[in-house]
Formats: C-alpha cells, sequence, structure tokens
C-alpha cells in the first residue's frame, strides 16, 4: 500500500497519490487486459476479477502503477487477505499484471502492462471500487452475488456506454419498450401540430456479440436474472426518453422525466409536454381520457411518429472529459426543449397554431 490508506483514498483527500501522479476519477480497463483476466487458471473467479479492478483502482493518472495489494481488497471488497494475495498471485503468475523491481513483501508495488488493444479501453468510474461516502461499493454488492458473470455483464455494459445525449447504453445493445401496437398513438392534429400518445412498457430486449457471450455455454436462462440482478442492487436502471422514431439510430430528443435542469430546477418536460397537448385539445378532452397511463408529446405535424425508449443508464458513472462534455449537451438539449414547449404553450393560449415546436436555443 501506498503512504495514504484506503480510508484516506475514500475520503477523497485532495492531496492523494495513487501509483505515479495524481489519482484520476475513472478508470481505464484495457479490453485485453480484461479479455486475458478471463483466460487465467484459478481457484475463484470472482476474487481474481475483483482482485485486479481493485488494483486499477490504486493506479495514478497513467493507469498502469498501483500500490495497492491484499489490504485494500479487504478495504473495498470485503475479501479477506489470504485470498486477495492468491488473487493477486494468480494474475501475477498469468502475465495479467507484474510486480515492479522496487516491489517488497511490506510495501508491495504491481505494474499492468503497456495497453494492447487499438480498440477504445473501458472507462470505469473509480467509486465503482470505492464507493460514495459510507455506501457499500457497487463492485462489493457484485462479488457478495457470488456470480463472476454478473460481473462481467456489468463491465460490458461500461464498455458499451456511447457519449451521446443520453450517456447510455445504445438501444441496439439493450433497451426496455413497449412491444404492443398501440406503443404510439396519433392522438390530434391541430394547426402545425400533433400530438401523440407514447408508452413504455416493460419489456427488455438485448442483441449483439455481448448478448451471445453471456447466453453461450448454457448461460441462456441466466442472461434476464442478471440483468434483473444489477437492477435490483442498483448497477442500472432504464430512463425513458423519446426518440425520433422507432429505429435503433434513431435520434434522442429528450428524456421525459428530465427537469429544467438536472438538479431539479423546473418542472418535468413529460408535464410540460403534456400540459401543451391538453390545450391543445382544449375543446375535446374526451381525446386525452382515451389514453391513461400514457406520456404525451407535441411534435410538427411533418414529423415521423416517436417513439419512448427506456435507456440503460449505469448509476455509477465514470468522470471522464466525454462524459462531462455529453452532460453538458444534455443539460443544453433539456433547456431548449424546455424553451420550445414554454414557447408552443404561450402560442395555444393565445389561440396560434401557426409555429411548430422547435428545440430552440438558449442565450
Amino acid at each position: 500500500m501506498s503512504g495514504n490508506s484506503p480510508a484516506s483514498e475514500r475520503q477523497g483527500s485532495s492531496d492523494r497519490m495513487r501509483g505515479v501522479g495524481r489519482g484520476s476519477k475513472f478508470l481505464v480497463l484495457d479490453r485485453t487486459i480484461w479479455d486475458n483476466a478471463w483466460a487465467v487458471r484459478t481457484t475463484n473467479r470472482m476474487n481474481l476479477l475483483t482482485a485486479l479492478l481493485v488494483l486499477l483502482a490504486g493506479t495514478g493518472s497513467d493507469h498502469r502503477l498501483t500500490k495497492w495489494s491484499a489490504k485494500a481488497c479487504e478495504f473495498y471488497a470485503g475479501m479477506g487477505k489470504p485470498r486477495a494475495k492468491l488473487a493477486i498471485e494468480e494474475l501475477i503468475n498469468a502475465g495479467v499484471i507484474s510486480r515492479t523491481a522496487s516491489s517488497t513483501a511490506l510495501f508491495p508495488q504491481y505494474q499492468f502492462p503497456e495497453p494492447r488493444n487499438e480498440d477504445e479501453p473501458i472507462f470505469l468510474p473509480m467509486q465503482l471500487v470505492t464507493g460514495f461516502g459510507d455506501e457499500t461499493p457497487m463492485l462489493r454488492r457484485v462479488r457478495e452475488c457470488g456470480d463472476p458473470l454478473l460481473l462481467r455483464m456489468l463491465i460490458d455494459l461500461y464498455g458499451h456506454i456511447q457519449t451521446d445525449l443520453t450517456h447510455g447504453v445504445p438501444l441496439s445493445v439493450l433497451r426496455e419498450f413497449d412491444n404492443t401496437s398501440d406503443s404510439c398513438q396519433k392522438v390530434v392534429e391541430v394547426g402545425v401540430h400533433a400530438a401523440w400518445a407514447l408508452s413504455l412498457g416493460n419489456t427488455l430486449q438485448a442483441t449483439g456479440k455481448w448478448r451471445t457471450r453471456h447466453m453461450s455455454r448454457g448461460n441462456e436462462q441466466q442472461f434476464w436474472p442478471r440483468v434483473h440482478m444489477l437492477q435490483t442492487i442498483g448497477a442500472i436502471w432504464f430512463e425513458p426518453w423519446v426518440f425520433g422514431s422507432d429505429s435503433d439510430d434513431a435520434e434522442p430528443l429528450f428524456p421525459v422525466l428530465a427537469a429544467a435542469r438536472d438538479d431539479g430546477g423546473g418542472p418535468p418536460l413529460a408535464f410540460l409536454a403534456g400540459s401543451t397537448a391538453r390545450l391543445l385539445v382544449a375543446d375535446r378532452p374526451y381525446l386525452l381520457s382515451r389514453y391513461t397511463d400514457k406520456i404525451f408529446v407535441v411534435l410538427p405535424v411533418h414529423h415521423s411518429p416517436p417513439a419512448l425508449r427506456g435507456i440503460c443508464r449505469l448509476r455509477v458513472e465514470a468522470d471522464t472529459p466525454g462524459r462531462r462534455t455529453a452532460f453538458g449537451a444534455r443539460l443544453s438539449a433539456i433547456s431548449r426543449w424546455h424553451a420550445a414547449y414554454e414557447r408552443l404553450y404561450a402560442d395555444l393560449v393565445v389561440g396560434r397554431t401557426d409555429r411548430p415546436v422547435r428545440a430552440i436555443a438558449v442565450r
């Protein structure tokens, strides 16, 4: 271990050092290293993978050198030192990590190899290992489930995150949706506006190579229970978004439950959109009463039928520059849609129906 204990690391000391240089707020996991760890002969796969991630959390800005060892595995993951030491030795013997020349029994020091995979690495949050405040770290929760493939599923999902407006897992990988025929219904057309009634449902769908990996070798019956377990322990959740259409490559428009700002300012977009829809059919309220438990949105009449989809989000997110940029874009988009629906509402109040709703820029 380095001069700072895991406890001081957890408290977020501003001068802490992990490995060489100031520690990052996120971990960089090379995909080749992750794949190699699954090929290592081991007495306990979960312990081996847990130790790998804990040691990675101890690296500095180079994401290679770490002084975290068995003590950190015990502190953060609840893994007894004898088991942690064995897992670390297995990683060393397999060449996944190595001891540095300055490593001693009292002060161990390990090094991860240079990245060998040309693909983008998997970015993981530091808090996956350390947790937030006094909460149980997510890595420890997964380890307590005792299923190594549950951990693989979680890391695989982190590897799929795309930093667009949703900052979630692509629809083509995992989604929540309504598979019924009435998931999207046009309620009414008034002027240049069309009101739509959307439903999310609770059907989950997964596609792609990652699904095949988790459903191979007799694991077919465990795939969806693992997804639900990740939901149960709070590792993932599904955020409802309105998309421009029902295709996999449709543009995300806005998250229906978002406020004007993610800190809670203003009413949710679903409320604003629903208010404009009710005003649009003010003289025919029975039109909306036919669609109970639906989300209403108003779009230009020429717009293709929208769709409501649940985006798989990771509760603990890596604080990377790309993620911060995506979060800023998300807030900007939400603000634009708020302004658009507020302008539409003001138009409808005075009977104006000739100006289509647009996500206008907020100055």
